[in-house]
């Protein structure tokens, strides 16, 4: 495994967590805050299995290309996440996430893990518009993701670290809006990314999910989710994935089940990254209002 392959690794195992990060569409990625004074829980969790990497040829040309055998990557995250109502139309929210990382290679004896705590995110959430019915609203985003992950890895190349050990800033936007049973966000963020752990720097990314949350009864929602993540230019590339899933509801706890499907991987020389063709993705919400 060259250097430009472990780096790739360290890379795009940690943008794994920041794109779960943006996925649901009730709190998350909605313009929706919770009333002032109360607190609500959530938690979501992904695992990956990836099946492709970026690869820059001595020849110059580039593409995805699927792994060699003998080669296994997979990431896992557990995320807790902690939000407060400031006020109605303001709410803080911190994620406390847990990443594992393993991996096999042909140039390895056996296969290596990383666990441990990922990188905590701080992200308040700030409503600036509510129609007079409640609909449509709109809310201004902003984030810091600290580098408290581990960024040493499992060897000299930082393979499998929880962290590139950048300090990252995000702002952004969104929208939500009903229209009969079906509820639509559109969310758009910035991440300005700091110099990594090795002293490169991280590339900067725009994220944009639009999600449909169409209820068929109080209980059950089915939900229809489109995620798209971009780098700058000169260094850019594309991912597109379908998220389709379905919800639970009670009176305080929402459970919900989808699938992040990849639709898109192309990509451009100077990225090296890695993608999966499909990957299980669920989350828990438990309001103490």
């Amino acid at each position: 495994m060259n250097r430009t392959t472990a780096l790739a690794l360290t890379a795009v195992l940690v943008l794994a967590g920041t794109h779960g990060a943006q996925a649901l569409p009730i709190v998350g990625a909605s313009a929706n805050t919770i009333p002032a004074g109360t607190f609500m829980l959530d938690t979501w969790g992904i695992w990956q299995s990836f099946t492709m990497s970026w690869d820059e040829s001595q020849n110059g040309d580039s593409g995805w290309i699927g792994f060699r055998d003998g080669t296994h990557i997979t990431a896992g995250s557990f995320v807790p996440r902690v939000y407060y109502g400031v006020t109605d139309w303001l709410t803080v929210r911190a994620a406390l996430p847990i990443e594992d990382r393993y991996g096999e290679f042909e140039s390895w004896e056996a296969g290596r893990s990383n666990t441990g705590l990922g990188d905590i995110i701080v992200d308040p959430k700030i409503q600036v518009y509510r129609g007079d019915d409640g609909y449509p609203r709109a809310a201004v985003l902003i984030g810091v993701r600290f580098p408290t992950g581990d960024t040493d890895g499992v060897d000299d190349y930082r393979t499998l670290a929880l962290s590139d050990g950048s300090t990252d800033y995000m702002a952004g936007g969104v929208i939500t809006h009903r229209v009969g049973p079906v509820v639509g966000h559109a969310c758009a963020t910035y991440w300005a990314n700091g110099t990594k752990a090795s002293g490169s720097n991280a590339e900067d990314l725009w994220a944009v999910l639009f999600s449909l949350e169409n209820d068929l009864n109080e209980n059950w929602t089915i939900l229809w989710e489109f995620k798209g993540v971009y780098g700058r230019a000169p260094s850019e590339f594309h991912r597109t994935y379908v998220i389709p899933g379905i919800m639970w509801h009670s009176k305080r706890v929402s459970v919900g089940v989808s699938s992040l499907v990849s639709m898109e991987a192309v990509g451009k020389a100077g990225i090296s990254t890695l993608d999966y063709d499909w990957a299980p993705y669920l989350r828990l919400y438990y309001r103490f209002f």
